[in-house]
């Protein structure tokens, strides 16, 4: 048997790039290069880029100035915000721009007489810690405020010593304390994100990140176990730091704070739907937190549950993802935006006063 001549290998080298290159355009999401944003301090998002979704929904999103997604033609508008601060739950990558919470009040309040426009700035992997950091970061940029909404999908975005590296830090104490902590992009993926963007590379970037997780272990014997990070067996003892860093909350938005409390509820369980949040004990406790402080709580869980029963359809979750897991769908900003919008018109004197 002959074998193959090099120019076959060469050939079917080049067929199977291109069928990785073509997969990957296609069904992986498209890397996102950063830039430096002198006005607020931070690596954002580079303004005038456009991404999209694919690995969890299917959704395009165009950044605007300061790194800010959903903008009417990429600008900040001039007139009072209502700015939504949050995880990848406001950063809402899986919907489109329109159908981010942020955007959905906009056309809410107009329609309900109300001169306000939402922002959402949201990243990935953020903590509440992080968004009262970012406000005073963004506060000269933004321009005027009326409320600032700050979005938890997970009580773990409270929980105290629990550090992750490259995010801001909340410690209990005594005394209790917060902790600004970035972690600037390298020079290397400053300069090859664009390109990869450009040339959609997804396929060669998730490799590579792939690559960068493999961890090889030579010695012999067992592997040793690693334990994960477990809150405290229950939420009380917490008081002192939770109002400490409801204070700071105030602080920071000029004591013009919500929080919104959006848990990844209903969701599937043994083939059930169940709306039993396994961190009530935590919820009830800091919502107790704000009560003392005076911040406004409010816990979606009730209208996630309502809008299931009436409708049929799961507020998480999208048609490439497992049913009621992962993040919003068009579904849950809507009911994020339509929560604000009614806490706004209960409480329409105080926000809109000039």
């Amino acid at each position: 048997m002959n074998r193959p001549a090099l120019r076959h290998w060469l050939i079917g080298l080049a067929l199977s790039l291109a069928v990785a290159w073509a997969a990957g355009a296609l069904f992986l999401d498209t890397v996102q290069p950063l830039a430096l944003d002198p006005s607020v301090g931070r690596y954002v998002a580079m303004p005038g880029t456009t991404t999209h979704t694919r690995v969890e929904g299917f959704a395009t999103s165009r950044v605007g100035e300061h790194g800010i997604r959903g903008l009417p033609g990429g600008k900040l508008p001039q007139g009072p915000k209502v700015v939504f601060w949050g995880d990848s739950f406001v950063e809402g990558l899986q919907v489109d721009d329109a159908g981010r919470m942020a955007q959905v009040f906009t056309r809410l309040a107009h329609q309900a007489g109300a001169d306000l426009f939402g922002v959402g700035i949201g990243t990935g992997g953020d903590s509440l810690i992080d968004s009262i950091f970012k406000v005073t970061d963004y506060a000269q940029a933004l321009g005027p405020v009326r409320l600032h909404v700050f979005v938890l999908g997970s009580m773990s975005n409270v929980l105290p010593d629990a550090p992750k590296a490259c995010r801001a830090a909340f410690f209990s104490g005594p005394p209790p304390r917060l902790e600004q902590r970035l972690c600037p992009p390298s020079e290397r993926s400053l300069r090859l994100a664009p390109w990869l963007r450009d040339l959609e590379l997804q396929g060669a970037f998730a490799a590579y990140r792939r690559a960068l997780d493999i961890s090889l272990r030579l010695a012999p014997g067992p592997t040793p176990a690693h334990q994960a990070l477990q809150p405290p067996p229950t939420p009380y003892g917490h008081e002192t730091a939770w109002d400490y860093l409801n204070r700071r909350i105030l602080a920071a938005s000029g004591n013009h704070a919500l929080l919104v409390y959006a848990p990844s509820l209903p969701r599937l369980l043994e083939g059930k739907v169940s709306t039993d949040d396994n961190a009530a004990l935590y919820v009830e406790a800091y919502a107790q937190s704000c009560v003392r402080s005076g911040i406004p709580f409010l816990n979606l869980t009730p209208a996630l549950a309502a809008h299931f029963q009436a409708t049929g359809r799961l507020p998480h979750g999208f048609f490439n993802s497992p049913p009621g897991f992962g993040h919003l769908n068009e579904d849950g900003h809507r009911l994020a935006a339509e929560a604000v919008l009614q806490y706004v018109k209960e409480h329409r004197n105080a926000l809109l006063a000039p």
